[in-house]
C-alpha cells in the first residue's frame, strides 16, 4: 500500500469523526463562523499556522512547507451547508432544523484535515509549498471569488479541488479530462401590464399571459437558435404573476438559470433571451425589465496534463481499479473561478454511492448521505496528487 494511503487509513477514524461533527453542525453560506473556528483548532494541533481570510471572516489559508523551496499548489475544499430539512435517521444527524450538509461541503472539509495530517507528518518528503483553502460559501459562489480577492491564490502553480458523487460508485475517482461541471447564470425578468378584471380582460394587459408566453418560447432558443452538439439548458425555476384569482395580472416575474459548458454560447445565450423577451413584451403589450442577468459560474473544464497527472497518482493509489467515469454535468461550481485564474488545475469527483448504505441519494436531497468508507481514499489524493506534482 502507498505511504500516503496507508497513513489515510491510520487517519480513517479522524476522518470520519470530523465529517460527523461538521454534519451535525452545518453553517450556511458566509456564516461559517464555528466551522472555520474548528479547522483552525484542528490545523493548530498539528502544529500549522492557519490563517482567516475573505471579507466575511469564514475562509481558512494554511500553508504547509516541505523540505526544501519548490513550486505552490492550493487543494481546495468547501464548507457550506444548505437549507434543507435532513430527512436521514443517524446518529450524527443535523442539529440544526431546515439545514444539512445536502451536498457533502462537511465531507470535503474533513477530507481536506486528514490531507493536512498526512502532508505535516511527510513534509520532507516533498518540496515546495501544499496551500489548503478552506472556503466559505460555494453555494452562493461568493467564496471562490472570495478567496482570490484576498491573495489566497497569490504564487500559487496548480490546484486541485474534489467534490464528492453520489452517483458515482464508491471507491471509484473520475478525474477525466474536458469539460465537468456547467457555466451557470441567474436571471429574472420582469413584465409589467395593466390590471382589469378578470371577467373583462380586454380592459387590462395580461403579464401573467405573457410570462407563460415567454416560458414557453425561451425553449425554442435551445432547439432552434444554438448548436444541438453544445448541450444548453434554459430553467424557468419560478414564475410569479396576479394577486387575486378574478384580476388580471397586472405584473409577472419569470427566474431561473441558464447552463451550459461551451463559453461561448454561455456569452451569448443572454443577448438572445433577451431578444425574445422584448419581442414578447411587445407583442403582448407589456414592459420589460431586466433585472437580472449575471453569471454565477463559469465552466469547470479539466485540461489533458493536469488530468493525466491526477489519473496517474488515482493509479498509483488504488490501481486501475480506482478509475471511474462521471459524466460532465450541467451542475455549477465556483471552484471554475479559481481553475480559470490557475490552468494548472484539476477537479476530482470522489465516488461515494453504495446503494446497501443508502449513499446514492440525489445531491441536495434531505436523504443525501456519503459512503465514509470512501472518505480516507479522498484524503490520499488531495496529498499524493499535491505531492507528485511538487516532485515533478
Amino acid at each position: 500500500m502507498e505511504k500516503f494511503l496507508q497513513l489515510a487509513m491510520e487517519n480513517k477514524d479522524y476522518i470520519i469523526e470530523m465529517r460527523r461533527y461538521l454534519h451535525q453542525n452545518p453553517e450556511p453560506s458566509e456564516q461559517e463562523v464555528n466551522t472555520c473556528k474548528k479547522v483552525c483548532e484542528e490545523l493548530k494541533k498539528m502544529g500549522l499556522e492557519p490563517k482567516v481570510v475573505c471579507s466575511s471572516q469564514t475562509g481558512v489559508m494554511c500553508d504547509i512547507k516541505g523540505s526544501q523551496p519548490g513550486k505552490t499548489i492550493a487543494l481546495r475544499a468547501d464548507m457550506d451547508a444548505l437549507s434543507v430539512q435532513e430527512l436521514n435517521d443517524v446518529c450524527y444527524k443535523s442539529t440544526v432544523d431546515g439545514l444539512m450538509h445536502a451536498c457533502g461541503h462537511d465531507a470535503h472539509t474533513a477530507t481536506l484535515l486528514g490531507a493536512a495530517k498526512i502532508l505535516s507528518a511527510c513534509k520532507d518528503d516533498f518540496k515546495g509549498t501544499v496551500r489548503l483553502l478552506f472556503q466559505p460559501a460555494e453555494e452562493t459562489a461568493y467564496g471562490a471569488k472570495a478567496m482570490i480577492e484576498a491573495g489566497c491564490l497569490d504564487g500559487v502553480d496548480a490546484t486541485m479541488g474534489t467534490h464528492v458523487n453520489s452517483s458515482l460508485e464508491s471507491g471509484k475517482i473520475s478525474v477525466q479530462a474536458g469539460p465537468r461541471l456547467a457555466a451557470a447564470n441567474w436571471f429574472k425578468y420582469r413584465l409589467i401590464g395593466k390590471p382589469g378584471h378578470g371577467a373583462l380582460p380586454h380592459q387590462g394587459i395580461d403579464a401573467g399571459l405573457a410570462a407563460c408566453s415567454a416560458a414557453l418560447n425561451l425553449q425554442h432558443l435551445v432547439s432552434r437558435e444554438f448548436p444541438s452538439d453544445k448541450p444548453l439548458v434554459i430553467t424557468i425555476g419560478k414564475i410569479e404573476a396576479g394577486t387575486r384569482f378574478n384580476v388580471i395580472a397586472a405584473e409577472a416575474t419569470l427566474e431561473g438559470t441558464v447552463r451550459c459548458f461551451d463559453p461561448d454560447v454561455f456569452r451569448e445565450v443572454p443577448d438572445a433571451m433577451e431578444r425574445v423577451m422584448k419581442g414578447i413584451a411587445d407583442a403582448y403589450r407589456c414592459q420589460l425589465v431586466v433585472e437580472k442577468a449575471e453569471p454565477v459560474t463559469m465552466p469547470c473544464y479539466n485540461p489533458e496534463i493536469p488530468a493525466a497527472r491526477a489519473e496517474k497518482t488515482v493509479k498509483k493509489l488504488f490501481g486501475d481499479a480506482g478509475i471511474g467515469f462521471a459524466p460532465a454535468q450541467m451542475g455549477g461550481e465556483d471552484y471554475s473561478f479559481m481553475m480559470d485564474k490557475i490552468p494548472d488545475s484539476v477537479f476530482a469527483h470522489i465516488g461515494t454511492a453504495n446503494p446497501d448504505k443508502r449513499t446514492a441519494e440525489p445531491h441536495h436531497s434531505g436523504h443525501f448521505n456519503v459512503d465514509e468508507d470512501a472518505l480516507p481514499g479522498a484524503s490520499a489524493l488531495y496529498a499524493q496528487y499535491a505531492v507528485d506534482y511538487l516532485n515533478e
